[in-house]
């Protein structure tokens, strides 16, 4: 039997649950060196990478990913989602991995301006949180600087993904959450817009096709279908069976749900399979 080929891939945020799936689910594509300390020490950093400089791709995870948290720690989501990375990205570049080809940046899709229509890779970046200014900023690094770097780099702005193992921070966790706790009436308030929740297995998907066409630009990670939170909310109440009363705030607001042109450009024509959550009840 002919040997299968594997490259090497180092990965950051090995512990988060993108992470964590990625390696658990991609164990037959790729070798994994995986960084397990702080992503802002810079000694521990080029003392890894010296010692792996067979690393071929490089995924880089870590990051403050949650509004909440971000809000909470303006200061450290800047240090570990702009200077971290901007700082990482420039260890690898004068370390001179010579096997390392492609870097992939995990940034997200609220470097845009929120809108009541699809937004696309041309979409205004004007972020209205913490955690999207502080992701535009290292992709603005990235961009200005791309070709100064002696790898390709790419950028995956990821929408909403869900996930059995999101915990505390994240919007459908939070949500089942607070209606167990107010069991019997409940207003919600800035949920009546629109977003694109992807399955965590399809994301995935999408990182390793950027991976193996080493696309150098941003590109939307997202299924490119819209759901009303609204409606996600009676989706969750109904699948659960819980009894709490809950209104909601009437008002429209921009949202965030991705055209997906630029990917199914590049040749990314897989089908995005309907909305399905299997969280257990807290």
């Amino acid at each position: 039997m002919k040997k299968i080929y594997k490259k090497v891939l180092g990965i950051t945020g090995a512990k988060g649950s993108l992470g964590r799936y990625f390696i658990k689910n991609n164990k037959d594509k790729y070798i994994f060196r995986i960084y397990k300390k702080r992503i802002e020490n810079k000694k521990n950093i080029s003392s890894w990478l010296n010692k792996n400089k067979d690393i071929e791709i490089f995924l880089h995870l870590a990051g403050i990913s949650t509004i909440i948290k971000s809000k909470i720690n303006p200061k450290k989501t800047y240090l570990i989602n702009s200077k971290s990375t901007i700082q990482l990205i420039k260890i690898i570049n004068n370390i001179k991995l010579v096997k390392l080809k492609y870097f992939l940046f995990a940034s997200t899709s609220h470097v845009y301006k929120p809108s009541f229509r699809k937004i696309s890779e041309k979409s205004k970046r004007n972020p209205v949180t913490i955690y999207g200014k502080s992701k535009k900023k290292a992709e603005d690094f990235i961009l200005k600087n791309s070709n100064n770097f002696s790898f390709k780099i790419g950028i995956a702005r990821i929408f909403n993904f869900y996930s059995s193992h999101h915990k505390e921070g994240f919007f459908i966790y939070d949500l089942i959450k607070k209606i167990k706790k107010n069991k019997k009436n409940l207003f919600i308030k800035k949920i009546n817009t629109l977003r694109d929740y992807i399955s965590i297995n399809e994301l995935c998907d999408i990182l390793n096709f950027m991976i193996k066409n080493k696309i150098n630009k941003p590109l939307n990670a997202g299924s490119g279908k819209s759901i009303n939170l609204i409606e996600l909310v009676k989706k969750i109440k109904k699948k659960y069976k819980l009894k709490t009363r809950i209104e909601f705030q009437d008002k429209k607001f921009p949202g965030l749900y991705s055209d997906n042109k630029m990917i199914k450009k590049f040749g990314y024509n897989k089908p995005f399979k309907k909305f399905n959550f299997k969280w257990k009840i807290l």
